[in-house]
């Protein structure tokens, strides 16, 4: 294939000289043919040149560059676009695309490497265009861009910004097949996707989305006029058309949820929960109808996270999505009950779930009331390690968890551990052993609350309480006297000075000793020296 002739359209000049100077084309393998300052000169260009390739400003006068294109296109001047726009234009160079542009290149943010890119596609392209029919379809990368496009145009109906307006205005384009009339919307999402996602890597998971969408478009019954939208990898959007009646026949959805269910089982190895939401009158109540589909989700939340849910069942089940009060004294009882190892704290648990169960209640809802009951565990075992399974931590695995069964096993599992590892340990040395020990090994450094609690790896505020209830005496009070006894002993000693007996046990400062000292026996060093 011989050099590929290029038409540079721009109305800045500095911009066009910028181009024809940022690479060297002829070892790219293109020749500049000419430049334009305007959509009307680079047609008049093209029609005597007939480069292979325009690289065209979108923002011109005269004749702008989407219009360049579609005249191109029209005279059927053959050739490959590329795009330049700022930032701000980047919706023209997503129409651009869709008109079969190549490619698009953002200028403030040009450089040599990303041109050389681009041109390397549209080699390829222009390859592939010579060997198919002249005048064909352009090439393969317009199906893909056309995709996109009305992917993103769905992603904004179904968030509200935009309306049927837009979507009737663009359907021909961008080949909706749905038309402005009842359908239904159902939203599929892979359960534990973020254990699945481990065993993808970011390429994969575009296979998985592709994988995912391909058996969708073959399992739903060819009669009715549908749209997939991959919203993300872990979850689908899938419309149907309603036909004439407008109506929901629920035992047709039901075999269809069953279908799709099967097949991403048997092909993919997963499992999916399906939300369905009520009719839908047309393109404007789409973005109702996503939020039905996702409370119909949640409402799955409640059983066993997977299935099938329609919106009027779950509008049933979650009457609240009030997380259940826990009054203040209900939540000392179960610390108290946590610390003592009783199973008054599991019976406590497994009623918060079935007052959940019993009066509804949201994902967030429950996960937060699972959270905050594993700070409360947590933090009467601070010492306890926390399980780590795969890698994720107990948090973590409690964030991912899409069934209410699900969190109550993870957090009622821990309590058991925890009572388990307490009852071991009840043979074993209490934290107020362990701490009373240290205090008389190291009464002479430099010790405190903290560093003590570090040594015995418990949480200090745990540690102080424990202390107290075990030993009656605070630990600072339980230090003091320790370190008052042994400065008796040693003041009995007539050749150790005063200065030395308060370092030997802990006091660098004499005076402070000194003064410590007279306070809690009645009489200062030199007095019960003598």
């Amino acid at each position: 294939m011989g050099m590929l002739g290029v038409l540079i359209v721009d109305d800045e000049l500095l911009m066009r000289i910028g181009l024809k100077s940022i690479i060297h084309w002829e070892d790219e393998g293109f020749t500049i043919l000419g430049e334009a300052a305007n959509g009307r000169e680079a047609l008049e260009l093209a029609g005597t040149h007939r480069p292979d390739l325009i690289i065209t400003d979108i923002k011109m006068p005269v004749m702008d560059g989407l219009e360049l294109i579609r005249e191109a296109r029209r005279l059927d001047l053959g050739g490959e676009f590329v795009i330049l726009s700022c930032l701000e234009e980047f919706q023209y160079a997503q129409e651009a695309l869709r008109l079969g542009a190549a490619d698009y290149l953002i200028k403030s943010d040009m450089k040599p490497q990303q041109l050389i890119h681009v041109l390397e596609t549209v080699k390829k392209r222009a390859v592939r265009h010579s060997a198919s029919s002249p005048g064909g379809i352009p090439p393969g990368s317009y199906k893909e861009s056309i995709e996109h496009l009305k992917e993103t145009l769905f992603k904004e109906v179904l968030s509200g910004f935009k309306g049927a307006e837009d979507v009737l205005a663009r359907r021909d384009a961008l080949h909706i097949r749905l038309a402005d009339q009842p359908m239904v919307l159902m939203k599929l999402r892979i359960n534990q996707f973020d254990q699945l996602r481990r065993k993808y890597v970011e390429q994969d998971e575009k296979l998985l989305r592709y994988s995912v969408a391909n058996i969708l478009e073959e399992i739903l019954p060819r009669k009715r006029a549908k749209e997939i939208i991959v919203m993300n990898s872990a979850e689908y959007v899938l419309l149907l058309d309603l036909g004439e009646e407008g109506r929901i026949v629920r035992a047709e959805i039901e075999r269809a949820a069953a279908k799709i269910q099967a097949a991403m089982k048997d092909f993919l190895k997963l499992t999916l929960s399906i939300g369905v939401s009520s009719p839908a009158s047309g393109f404007d109540r789409l973005k109702r109808a996503y939020q039905e589909a996702d409370l119909a989700l949640d409402a799955l939340f409640l059983e066993n996270g997977s299935g099938l849910c329609f919106y009027d069942q779950a509008r049933n089940r979650q009457r609240s999505g009030q997380r259940p009060a826990i009054d203040k004294a209900a939540l000392r009882r179960f610390r108290q009950d946590t610390e003592s190892g009783s199973g008054e704290a599991l019976v406590f648990l497994n009623g918060l779930k079935e007052a959940m169960l019993r009066e509804g209640c949201t994902k967030q809802a429950a996960r937060s009331v699972y959270l905050r009951m594993l700070a409360v565990i947590q933090s009467c075992f601070p010492a306890l390690p926390e399980p780590n399974e795969a890698g994720l931590t107990l948090y973590e695995r409690i964030l991912g968890e899409e069934s209410l069964e699900g969190l109550h096993r993870l957090v009622a599992g821990y309590l058991e551990q925890c009572r388990a590892q307490i009852s071991e340990e009840g043979t074993s040395r209490s934290y107020a052993e362990q701490a009373s020990e240290l205090m008389m090994q190291l009464y002479a450094e430099d010790i405190s609350l903290q560093s003590v609690a570090e040594r015995i790896n418990v949480n200090a505020s745990y540690l102080s309480r424990v202390f107290k209830q075990e030993t009656g005496e605070n630990f600072v009070s339980f230090l003091t006297r320790l370190r008052m006894e042994k400065a008796r002993s040693l003041l009995r000693d007539r050749n150790v000075k005063v200065y030395e007996v308060a370092e030997r046990v802990g006091y660098p400062n004499t005076a402070y000793f000194s003064k410590l000292f007279k306070k809690l026996n009645g009489m200062s060093p030199e007095e019960y020296r003598g």
